[in-house]
């Protein structure tokens, strides 16, 4: 079975749950229990290492279709599935990811990220720094915004100014090191299961196998692996965001004729919204399908993928929105009720405007490496 199918089928499950969770704003543990035993955390693994061997299209397919049923849920695995499929590409270019990969596929282990401070198009460094500590460790102190599934992830990935070359280190660390702590700051407007707290780092001694990769701090983005790993962040979080809106696209049309607001309008208006919210969902999926497609194996040109990716997530969530918000037009003041399913997608596509690089950034990134 292919991910987008096992997908399909979790989010009919999921979607039962998403207005409670949206409610509470609990994290929702039992979808990541389903998720693991259909077997979705393992998708990108390569077969091999005992995964389902996802490429980057069929995993951001699947991603769009989990985020019918949950978005809350698909926004935080995307923060697991992006570096999954990274790490599946180091191993297969002959990196030393592969026993990475085979805990995941063995244990369901998840991955969280830290890296919402990468906003800038130049020069950018991080306010957590590592000293040395001797020639086996480092010492690591910080705070990181937006850790989603905090509270699911075994291992997440820091980013870390080195305090005496400036250097930007990626390390690797277990969250049931001392000094590593959650501070559960996530009280939001929309997307609110996704428990994206914040990660304090305390004096955290870590060991130097835990570190991953060393970037020069003058322009991080124009790294190669830099560059790799946007190269599935931004076509896989463009499918939650397209997603939310194909969502918000079938319960348009589900209620028409219905309600106060809907059953009065002018035909011929409507069928003018209905030609507007068509024209936003055809871009939207024309866009991701072309991008991934192209996307779906490494370019040779990495800087060209990566204006590629981010121009991909910066179209596809400006249209899932312009979606979202003519299908509240569509179904009228019904929307605006918190019973409505609608009232709660319409909040969650908001977040599609904070996921780095966001416009203009997005725009400079892109055009900066595409221009002739």
């Amino acid at each position: 079975m292919n991910l987008p199918t096992i997908a399909t089928e979790l989010a009919d499950e999921f979607r039962e749950r998403a207005a409670e969770h949206d409610r509470t704003g609990d994290f929702p543990t039992e979808n990541y229990d389903r998720m693991r035993e259909r077997g979705y955390l393992r998708g990108p693994v390569p077969e091999e290492l005992g995964g389902l061997g996802a490429g980057l299209a069929e995993t951001a397919a699947a991603q769009r279709a989990l985020a019918r049923g949950c978005a809350s849920t698909a926004l935080a695995v995307n923060m697991h599935l992006f570096q999954v499929g990274a790490a599946a590409d180091g191993f297969r270019s002959g990196g030393p990811t592969g026993p990475l990969l085979e805990r995941i596929a063995r244990e369901g282990i998840v991955l969280g990220s830290t890296g919402a401070e990468a906003i800038v198009a130049g020069a950018w460094t991080t306010p957590t720094t590592a000293k040395p500590d001797g020639d086996d460790a480092w010492i690591i102190d910080g705070r990181k915004f937006f850790c989603s599934q905090a509270p699911a992830m075994d291992i997440v990935r820091i980013n870390a100014a080195d305090a005496e070359t400036g250097d930007i280190l990626v390390f690797a660390l277990p969250v049931d090191l001392p000094g590593v702590r959650i501070d559960e700051t996530w009280d939001t407007t929309g997307m609110r299961a996704t428990a994206s707290h914040d990660l304090v780092l305390e004096q955290v001694r870590v060991p130097a196998s835990a570190l991953g990769g060393r970037i020069p701090a003058a322009s991080p983005i124009s790294h190669p692996a830099i560059a790799n790993v946007a190269r599935w962040f931004e076509p896989l979080i463009s499918g939650v965001y397209l997603g939310i809106a194909e969502e918000a696209r079938s319960l348009a049309y589900a209620s028409l004729g219905r309600g106060g607001n809907s059953r009065f309008r002018d035909s011929a208006l409507t069928d003018v919204m209905l030609g507007e919210l068509e024209a936003a969902f055809l871009t939207a999926t024309s866009v991701h399908d072309q991008v991934c497609a192209q996307l779906d194996t490494p370019p040779e040109d990495h800087q060209r993928g990566l204006a590629l990716a981010v121009l991909c997530k910066q179209i596809v969530t400006e249209q899932a929105i312009a979606v979202v918000d003519k299908a509240v037009e569509l179904s009228g003041g019904s929307a605006f009720f918190r019973r409505s399913p609608i009232e709660r997608l319409a909040r969650d596509v908001r977040a599609a405007r904070f996921h780095p690089p966001a416009a203009p950034v997005s725009y400079q990134v892109a055009g900066s490496r595409l221009a002739p």
